[in-house]
């Protein structure tokens, strides 16, 4: 009792500790600073700050304004504090001299259109620096008085920040409700489902506590990480607290019965967690360095809620069981007797259907069509969505890109800029040697407009495309791009959404064997040292393999196209999570073939974990489709659908393919060669 009660002592410290630390995290919302460092985009981007330092562009479009109150406006933007440039009409035009009705229509319209104008604002600060936030603020006060629309990356960035802050408070308060409800349904006590609560709350608080000490975590991570810990984890919660129900129908001992139940279920719940830990570890060896953001933490997601299932959950139980004896009743949920006759009646089809589902999951998931960047869906009435749609409509899609050539090359210059002019989808570029005489000396050329071009070797060429959405249409421009860039100059570099986006792909299809053969390998292994067998890891891992390349394969026969990096994601979480429900019904049915027949114990296997395995898949497929349903933000919706859908799927293959498999593979699996070999020993 009294080290029960120091270990509480200090979890409560801990809990604490976290909550005071959680304001103190860092969030990242910038998803091209886990590029490898040597990407074309770290480094052209570290060659652009530290050349022509941080800027970001942002566009306001005012409404039914006169030309006069335009130029007021602009100047009046202009000295605001780290607005470094105001672009308009009269950058180009001298309207003292030339009236609006002599400026061609096609330079006209780029700027001003039925009275509305469009302004381009040069921000000193990087786009995802929170300081833009202040600047923006003051733009949006000085144009407050006209009915005024904007976009540009830093706009969204803002957005972004909302929406990723306001997501863990919705998923929580739907998320939460939802959980409770499954299991009350699956519990005998109406206490049980608080104790495990309680016990994930602790994990989860102290995992979101000790980001801080992390240099910083992706929003895209930080989104996800409560909702999944809490639906990954749940399983050792689960089995602990339905295995001590059942050693407590054995004796009346509370501590006798915690104690054979974390005995009988520590195997189980240890291989779990390992197993969905090698999943997150797979992916943190990825390129893309976001892979080692996620897994680093939700792998300390899944260490904490083991432990706390460990050590917290065990004393929970004993001080509660007679609250948990009062507050007993019917199972709302019980395994239906029939369903075990029917596999063992069909299991021969039933495994050649295995082998056919595994042929057509291998052959249609190469088939997928995916998307690699992150381009955030905002929701329809939301104000940048508004703003976007509106803008859009009127002065077409904008997006810049910037690339870097060596200065002074005027030649070289203006024949890519007469090629990307010609280029299906450029709308402008705008370059050093568009604005002057390609023979004017450099001694000559002004000082103002030779520093917004040119910093040490390198000079900065600036295009606008009208291509927004990542599609086929954004990766052949950007390769078009860097074809013809490449013809012309041997050291340059691209910067730019689209071009970050392409050089994602390229990286992050080739880490997608690496996941795959990494985190089957560690499975295998940590099966094979569980059961202390080889053909069991084989069996569990080929069963779940074949469930994820099924959940995929569905993509491609939908007609979807998905985020790689969520594919990713789930492809390592649905094998290190979900044959958890494999390896609980394995571990059933071996320890009572110590005492029983094949059939025999595979009923009793059955029986006792096919409700634990229901609720645990439940819980994880409810909490996937929760966050694909209710998010905003494109990676988490996309890995919401998929796990909740590949949740389902798996454990309808283990349900389907596992109890055949046991009882034709029966001698092989209960063959232990190191046992049989210690036997022969004298």
């Amino acid at each position: 009792m009294k080290k029960g009660l120091i270990t509480m002592i200090i979890v409560t410290i801990l809990v604490i500790a976290s909550v005071i630390l959680i304001p103190f995290s860092s969030t990242n919302y910038d998803l091209t600073t886990y590029l490898p460092p040597d990407s074309d985009t770290t480094v052209g981007m570290d060659i652009l700050t530290d050349s022509f330092g941080e800027q970001t562009n942002i566009q306001i479009q005012i409404d039914d304004i006169q030309v006069s109150d335009v130029l007021a406006i602009k100047q009046t933007i202009a000295n605001i504090d780290h607005v470094e440039q105001v672009i308009w009409l009269d950058n180009y035009v001298d309207l003292n001299t030339i009236p609006i009705s002599m400026i061609p229509s096609d330079q006209l319209n780029q700027f001003y259109q039925h009275n509305h104008a469009l302004l381009t604002v040069v921000i000193g600060y990087d786009s995802y620096d929170l300081n833009v936030e202040d600047v923006i603020h003051d733009i949006k006060t000085t144009v407050a008085d006209y009915t005024f629309s904007m976009r540009g990356e830093s706009i969204n960035n803002i957005e972004n920040r909302t929406i990723a802050n306001d997501e863990i408070l919705k998923i929580i308060l739907i998320i939460v409700p939802i959980l409770i409800v499954i299991l009350f349904l699956a519990s005998s006590s109406w206490f049980e489902p608080v104790l495990i609560l309680t016990t994930l709350a602790i994990a989860v608080t102290i995992n979101y506590g000790t980001n801080f000490f992390i240099p910083n975590v992706s929003f895209i991570t930080k989104t996800m990480a409560l909702a999944l810990q809490l639906a990954l984890s749940i399983d050792y919660a689960l089995f602990l607290t339905h295995r001590y129900r059942e050693e407590r129908e054995h004796t009346k001992d509370a501590k006798i019965a915690i104690k054979m139940a974390f005995k009988k279920t520590f195997p189980a719940i240890t291989a779990s967690a390992l197993t969905t830990m090698a999943g997150f570890l797979s992916i943190m060896f990825m390129r893309y360095k976001i892979g080692l953001d996620i897994g680093v933490v939700l792998s300390k997601g899944i260490l904490f809620s083991y432990l706390a299932t460990l050590i917290v959950l065990p004393l929970l139980l004993v001080w509660s069981d007679h609250l948990i004896e009062k507050s007993k009743h019917k199972s709302f949920i019980k395994a239906p007797k029939w369903y075990i006759t029917v596999m063992v009646k069909f299991k021969y089809p039933i495994m050649v259907l295995l082998g056919t589902v595994i042929v057509v999951g291998v052959i249609f998931q190469q088939k997928t069509s995916f998307l690699y960047g992150n381009n955030t869906t905002f929701n329809e009435s939301s104000v940048v969505n508004q703003d976007l749609v509106k803008m859009d409509d009127q002065f077409g899609v904008w997006q810049q890109m910037v690339i870097l050539i060596p200065a002074y090359q005027p030649t070289d210059e203006l024949s890519l800029v007469q090629s990307l002019m010609n280029t299906e989808h450029v709308t402008s570029v705008n370059s050093l040697y568009t604005l002057i005489d390609p023979l004017t000396p450099a001694n000559m050329i002004p000082d103002a407009l030779l520093n917004q071009y040119v910093a040490g070797n390198y000079e900065r060429m600036i295009i606008t495309i009208d291509l927004q959405n990542e599609d086929e249409s954004l990766y052949q421009l950007s390769d078009h791009i860097s074809l013809e860039t490449n013809a012309r100059f041997d050291d340059y570099y691209i910067i730019g959404a689209p071009r970050a986006t392409t050089e994602i792909r390229d990286i992050v299809t080739g880490d997608a064997w690496l996941i795959t053969t990494m985190s089957v390998i560690a499975i295998f292994i940590i099966l094979a040292i569980t059961f202390k067998s080889i053909f069991i890891p084989i069996l569990l891992v080929s069963i779940i393999q074949a469930a994820i390349w099924i959940n995929v394969s569905i993509l491609y026969f939908t007609d979807v196209t998905t985020l790689y990096i969520g594919y990713l994601v789930v492809m390592a979480i649905q094998l290190g999570a979900t044959i958890d429900y494999a390896v609980l019904l394995t571990n059933r049915y071996l320890q009572n073939r110590k005492s029983s027949q094949p059939k025999a114990a595979l009923y009793q296997a059955f029986e006792r974990a096919s409700i634990t395995i229901f609720i645990s898949a439940l819980i994880l497929s409810v909490a996937g489709f929760v966050e694909g349903l209710f998010s905003n933000i494109s990676a988490i919706k996309e890995i919401g659908f998929l796990l909740g859908k590949g949740t389902l799927i798996s454990v309808f293959f283990v349900y389907i393919f596992l109890p055949p498999s046991l009882l034709i593979l029966d001698r092989l699996i209960m063959y232990h060669p190191f046992q049989h070999h210690q036997k022969k020993e004298p």
